[in-house]
């Protein structure tokens, strides 16, 4: 219990923890792109997280592309609505971040990617990703070197344009 005090207290700082800034990092070390241009803020966007508790998104085997074979994912789903109401706006730091990423201030550049702040309950994070025509809740765990793997994401949102 203490543990997931300290994770909800981490995200009402000013700044992203060295955590969270692991998590963000980890969401693309797959990704195959040599830059992720992402806004040079989180943004504070918490109307998406009401979606996850709705008979249209969960089901008692999963919600979205996620399955609650660990039982721990649901308990941390469960507890998501809570910590979300705590993020905040944050400027992200470019020292803290990898070559990799491009921060883009310019709203005119249809091709960046919006995200909140990481949120961190027990051994799961959960990052939403925002771009012009889609969002989706990317969810990760922590293995046991310390590192975020992808576990699975909860497409939100998607607009098809011909």
């Amino acid at each position: 219990m203490a543990l997931i005090s300290f994770l909800s207290e981490a995200q009402t700082k000013k700044e992203l923890t060295k955590e969270q800034y692991k998590v963000i990092e980890d969401s693309f070390k797959n990704s195959g792109k040599e830059s992720t241009k992402i806004f040079y803020q989180t943004v504070d966007y918490k109307s998406w997280v009401h979606l996850l508790y709705g008979d249209y998104y969960r089901e008692k085997r999963g919600i979205g592309l996620c399955t609650f074979e660990d039982p721990q994912l649901e308990r941390s789903i469960d507890q998501l609505i809570d910590h979300v109401m705590n993020i905040q706006v944050k400027e992200l730091n470019p020292k803290k971040l990898s070559k990799r990423f491009i921060l883009v201030k310019d709203l005119k550049d249809d091709s960046y990617l919006s995200i909140t702040e990481p949120i961190i309950v027990g051994n799961y994070s959960f990052m939403l990703f925002k771009y012009q025509y889609s969002e989706s809740l990317r969810i990760q765990k922590k293995n046991q070197n310390g590192d975020w793997e992808y576990e699975c994401s909860i497409p939100l949102y998607v607009v098809f344009i011909d």
